[in-house]
This record gives structure tokens, sequence and C-alpha cells, in this order.
């Protein structure tokens, strides 16, 4: 009798011990990942955020336009973030603060709408304080969605080891360049001096758009419509873009999907829920000119300049010509 309470007075204060260590090793996840402490950071500069709010940058890392050329704007995106996770920030964003954007931009490309896109969360550790995961597996009817939740809270590092490494390269990264939001784009590398640019664009258009079936079908778009939704409920202008891509991206890209055919058919759902709402098409931008990206599917900083300098006199021309 008593080796068995000696065993399991062991076995609880080994369990103790290692719930303390999963608990100290999440804390510090979360509080020292590079792309968590970027997202604070954000989140710290929108509270104070005073100016006027005409226009919010909302998406991923596809959708950097300079709020600081576009003026009065708030640049509010995150590596890897998808619809789903963008509606559940603009409805916070809504109904939770008082700030309420005139015009929203987000990105439409291909990649928003494959078929996984929405499987694919990251990043659960910051964004469980945005999403509903219960009211998302209930919408998708999908219980896996629970166990982002479970993750997110209480084991956010496990398999992220990527990411620590990298949190530890930038340990002492200088968040004090993020104005507004907007975090510079990447400019350690150029995609001009890749040695093979066909191989990078391969493999990102592989990574990107290998769900898609061969009738290049849009996947499931609820939460692109629920986006849409909200900018009708609150009257606000949607401003949609394709951003720059290398050729050589676009190039396999096209052998995988008929981007055309997809293309139209995201604009018809768009058509279908939203009716105030434009589109910038940036995508060829910079044909033949691979100095102007990072990689195969981002634009340096040099791009971001122009883009965002296009994108507000097109904005400026229309405003002219209404």
């Amino acid at each position: 009798m008593n080796r068995n309470k000696l065993f399991f007075k062991k076995l609880f204060i080994f369990i103790l011990l290692i719930l303390a260590v999963n608990v100290l090793l999440n804390t510090a996840y979360d509080r020292w990942m590079y792309y968590f402490r970027l997202s604070r950071n954000q989140d710290k500069q929108f509270e104070v955020y005073s100016d006027t709010l005409k226009y919010l940058m909302l998406g991923n890392s596809h959708d950097r336009i300079n709020p600081a050329i576009l003026g009065n704007g708030f640049c509010y995106i995150m590596p890897k973030e998808v619809y789903t996770q963008t509606y559940y920030k603009l409805k916070y964003i809504l109904e939770k603060t008082n700030k309420k954007p005139e015009n929203i931009l987000l990105s439409i490309d291909p990649v928003n709408f494959c078929p996984r896109a929405e499987n694919e969360l990251a990043f659960d550790g910051y964004w469980r304080k945005y999403l509903n995961y219960f009211e998302i597996a209930r919408e998708l009817h999908d219980p896996e969605y629970l166990l982002n939740w479970v993750t997110g809270t209480f084991f956010s590092y496990i398999g992220n080891y990527k990411y620590i490494f990298m949190s530890a390269i930038f340990f002492n990264a200088d968040l004090h360049k993020i104005k507004d939001g907007y975090i510079p784009a990447r400019n350690y590398r150029n995609f001009a001096n890749e040695p093979d640019r066909e191989a990078l664009g391969f493999e990102i258009a592989t990574a990107y758009l290998s769900s898609y079936s061969n009738k290049s079908m849009l996947g499931e778009t609820i939460y692109y419509r629920k986006i849409l939704a909200l900018c009708q409920q609150y009257k606000i202008h949607l401003i949609l873009l394709r951003m720059p891509m290398t050729d050589e991206y676009l190039k396999y890209a096209r052998k995988m999907v008929d981007l055309d055919k997809l293309d139209r058919d995201i604009m018809e759902v768009t058509r279908n829920h939203c009716n105030d709402f434009e589109i910038f098409d940036f995508r060829n931008e910079f044909h033949n000119k691979p100095w102007y990206f990072f990689n195969a599917d981002h634009i340096n900083p040099e791009g971001v300049r122009i883009i965002s300098k296009k994108l507000k006199y097109a904005l400026e021309k229309k405003a002219i010509v209404k």
C-alpha cells in the first residue's frame, strides 16, 4: 500500500513538473516569438492610432502597402494570414473598437482561395484572442479546429521550431521601424541575384496552388463572403488588389491552374455579395524586373514604394474623376 502511495505521489509530482515546464515554454514562445512580437506591436499602435483611418490594409504579407505613402492609413497585415483570420480581426475592430475605416485594402490572388487555405490556420498562439474556434468548427462542420484552440492556448511552441530559431536570430530586432502598423519589407536578398529563379518560382507556385483541382475550382469562400458582408453592413468601400508576382511564379502558376478563370470566379463571388468595391491589378507590374522582388512572390522595399505610389496616384485620379 505504501509503495502504491509513493508511486502515485511521484507520478503526480512528475505530471506537475511537466505541466510547469510546458507553461514556461508556452509563455516564453508567446512572448518572444518574432511574428508575435511584431503583431503585438501592431496591436499597440492600432490602439493609440488617432488619425483619420481612411485606409486599412488587411490580409497576409502580399498586401503590403506603405501607409506613409498612401496617407491616413494603417497596415494591419500578418504573414500566413487567411480570410478566416482577417474576418475575425475585422469583426473585432468594427465591434470592439471605436475605429471604422473608410476603405479596406485586401489581396484577392487565387492563393487566398485555394481549397486548403481555410484549413491552414497558423500562429494560433496569437490569433486565439480574435478567433472563435468553436464557432468555426460548427460552421465548417470540422471539429479539428478545436485542436487549433488547444494548441494555441496550451502548446503554441510545439512543431514551430523554425520560428523559435528565427526568433533567436531576430531577438534584438528594432521594432521601432514599425510605423502605423507597417512592417518594412525584407531586404537582405534580391530575387534578381538568385542563381535559379525558375526553380524558386516552381517551388512557390506548387506550395500555393497544388490543392486546386484540374478544373481550377475555388475552395470554400465562406469567410471571404463574411468579409464582404461586414463591408456592406458598415458601409466600407472595398479596394481589392492583385499584387505583383515574378514572371517565374506566374509561368508555373499558369501551368498548374487557369488563372483567368479563377480571377473571373473571384470577381463573380465579389459582385454577388458586395456592391461597393473596385479592383487594381498590379500582378504583371514588374514583368521582366526581378530586382523589385525579395523572393518569387514578395516585393522588396523599392517594389513596395513603387506600388504604393502607383496606388495612391490611381486612387487620387479616380477621386478627381468622381
